[in-house]
């Protein structure tokens, strides 16, 4: 419970500097391959050096140390460009230690 609460009260950093953590995300990339498995999919080859947690870490706690749940992956291998695409709420970028927004909310994608 005691990982649940970490979680639950926004001190999600400190949870990925778990030794569990590294070890199951060691563990998962070996799995993979260090491959990505979104670039997989449409058939190219990227390096993984992500494990993504398919259900968001703070909707579903107790599934943070979970590779799957039930039949479906739960921690899966992606590069940093899918990941950034995955999380498209932290596409603003931290320069300085402070929040830089956008100078207009018009996006050329």
């Amino acid at each position: 419970m005691k990982l649940q609460e970490k979680i639950s009260a926004d001190n999600v950093d400190s949870f990925y500097h778990w030794k569990d953590w590294e070890q199951l995300r060691a563990e998962v990339l070996r799995m993979d391959n260090h491959e990505c498995q979104i670039c997989k999919r449409k058939g190219r080859y990227r390096r993984a050096d992500i494990v993504h947690h398919v259900k968001h870490l703070k909707d579903r706690p107790d599934l943070a140390l979970s590779i799957w749940d039930g039949e479906e992956r739960q921690l899966v291998s992606v590069c940093r460009q899918c990941h950034e695409d995955l999380h498209p709420e932290r596409t603003v970028r931290y320069r300085y230690g402070k929040t830089v927004k956008p100078i207009t909310e018009e996006r050329w994608d």
